[in-house]
C-alpha cells in the first residue's frame, strides 16, 4: 500500500503535466501539506533574485552565491535536503517556524539558472521522494524560464 506521501506526490505529478506557467507549477506544490514556502530563485550574476513564490513573506529577495543553502545548491549544481534547518551553517532563517528545507539547482543542460527551494515547519519533513519529484519540477521550470 502507497504512503499518504506516495499518493499526494502521485497526484501532484499527474497535475504538473498539464501546468503552463511557473507560477501554475509553484501553486500546484504549495498545496503539499508539508510544504510551507515554496519559491524559486533565479540566477542573475553572481546572485539569486526571488522569482514567484507561496507562502509568508522572506527576507532574502537576493542571495549571493557564498551564502546560504540555496547559494550553495546553485555553486554545486547539487541538491541540498536539511532535516534540522539550525544545524547548517549555510542556512539563512526566513522565519522562525521553518524546521527543514530542501533546494534543487534548475538547470539546461550544464548551466544553472537558478534554484527551487522549499521550506517546512515539520523537522526533517524531506526525503528521496520529494527530491526526485523537486528534481523533475526543476526541469520543467527550466524549459519554462
Amino acid at each position: 500500500m502507497k504512503s499518504t506521501k506516495e499518493v499526494i506526490i502521485g497526484r501532484l505529478r499527474k497535475k504538473l503535466k498539464d501546468a503552463l506557467s511557473i507560477d501554475e507549477i509553484i501553486e500546484l506544490l504549495s498545496n503539499i501539506p508539508y510544504f510551507d514556502w515554496v519559491g524559486i530563485y533565479i540566477l542573475e550574476g553572481e546572485e539569486l533574485i526571488l522569482g514567484p513564490y507561496r507562502g509568508p513573506a522572506t527576507p532574502h529577495i537576493r542571495i549571493p552565491l557564498n551564502r546560504g543553502v540555496c547559494g550553495r545548491v546553485a555553486r554545486t549544481g547539487r541538491a541540498s535536503i536539511i532535516d534540522d534547518v539550525l544545524s547548517d551553517d549555510d542556512y539563512l532563517q526566513c522565519n522562525e517556524s521553518v524546521k527543514s528545507e530542501i533546494a534543487v539547482p534548475i538547470k539546461k543542460d550544464d548551466r544553472i539558472l537558478g534554484v527551487l527551494d522549499v521550506d517546512s515547519n515539520r523537522p526533517a519533513a524531506f526525503d528521496e521522494l520529494d527530491k526526485s519529484l523537486l528534481e523533475e519540477v526543476a526541469s520543467i521550470v527550466s524549459r519554462l524560464l
